[in-house]
């Protein structure tokens, strides 16, 4: 038996007088592993909803949108054409 085993065991482990201690050892160490628990998989169900969102929205929007601000656009088809062709995009309208 290794020394800090041992030493754990001796801290668990209740006298015949402290039986009271020894439950309440338990419980805390119950109670902490709960909580940890918990925040773990709260955690990892936010991270799974916020790809999710991030998938959703970024479905819906454009990446990038292109605007004239002096007017109407003129000749967007060859603007479209254009930009469709460079590397990583995948659609353009």
């Amino acid at each position: 038996m290794s020394f800090e085993f041992f030493i754990s065991l001796r801290y668990l482990k209740a006298k015949r007088k402290q039986v009271f201690v020894s439950i309440i050892t338990f419980l805390s160490i119950g109670g902490i592993a709960l909580g940890v628990a918990a925040l773990i998989i709260v955690l990892a169900v936010m991270n799974g909803f916020e790809t999710d969102l991030r998938n959703k929205i970024l479905g819906m929007n454009s990446h990038i949108l292109l605007m004239e601000h002096t007017g109407p656009m003129k000749d967007y088809d060859k603007l479209a054409k254009n930009v469709e062709v460079l590397n990583g995009v995948v659609a353009s309208t």
